[in-house]
């Protein structure tokens, strides 16, 4: 095999193996701070902050099960929820601007797998110097289009298809952020797609979607 042959393989194996070696210390962590929380009266300065680790732990836990079921079934455990709410969440986080639908779609999947590849966006964005980022919803027939568009330094039009590709980095980095979130995004019979700006980039999911918010019920 030869160098990219295992480092794709690697790449592959990784989220099964960091999910499998962080599921346990992260429980262990998630008890010591609810344990912690219980300790605190409600109007102690400190409640507000406990409570942002165990939102934070939360997140943690549902997105290593999230991986642990891809890399075990190859398949995303699925529920119905709306796409208001996944991309405000994201936003919040980022200081993004949001732009919905008033059609208001939904999407079936694993939210938090979804969210962790809009948050990995919004983190290359800020990363690449965007001082603005604006996160747009658009339905297209039965998909459902999620637009992540920033005003950062940019991607060459060279490099867009292989930006995805597990190790490649303009930084230097570990490359595993954007080859993260495209499979994420096929896992979920989705596409991504890179596409330079004059200033900035635009990146956009278009995943599957049930054709209304009655799937919800």
């Amino acid at each position: 095999m030869n160098g990219s042959g295992a480092e794709a393989l690697a790449a592959e194996r990784l989220p099964g193996l960091l999910g499998h070696e962080l599921r346990n210390p992260l429980a262990s962590a998630m008890t010591g701070a609810m344990l912690v929380r219980e300790m605190v009266d409600g109007d102690d300065p400190r409640a507000a902050v406990l409570d942002g680790v165990l939102r934070d732990l939360d997140r943690m836990t549902r997105l290593v099960d999230g991986w642990l079921a891809l890399a075990r079934t190859g398949n995303p455990v699925r529920s119905t929820f709306a796409v208001d709410g996944l991309v405000r969440d994201v936003a919040t986080r980022h200081d993004a601007e949001v732009v919905v639908s008033p059609v208001e779609p939904v999407l079936q999947g694993d939210r938090a797998l979804l969210e962790r590849a809009l948050d990995n966006l919004c983190e290359n964005a800020r990363h690449a110097g965007a001082r603005t980022i604006r996160i747009a919803v658009q339905r297209i027939g039965d998909q459902v289009a999620i637009h992540v568009e920033d005003d950062g330094r940019g991607v060459p039009a060279e490099h867009c298809e292989r930006i995805f590709t597990p190790g490649w980095s303009s930084r230097g980095g570990a490359g595993l952020g954007l080859y993260a979130v495209a499979t994420t995004v096929a896992s979920h019979r989705g596409t991504v797609r890179c596409v330079p700006l004059a200033r900035g980039t635009r990146f956009t999911l278009t995943l599957p979607s049930p054709r209304t918010r009655a799937a919800l019920a």
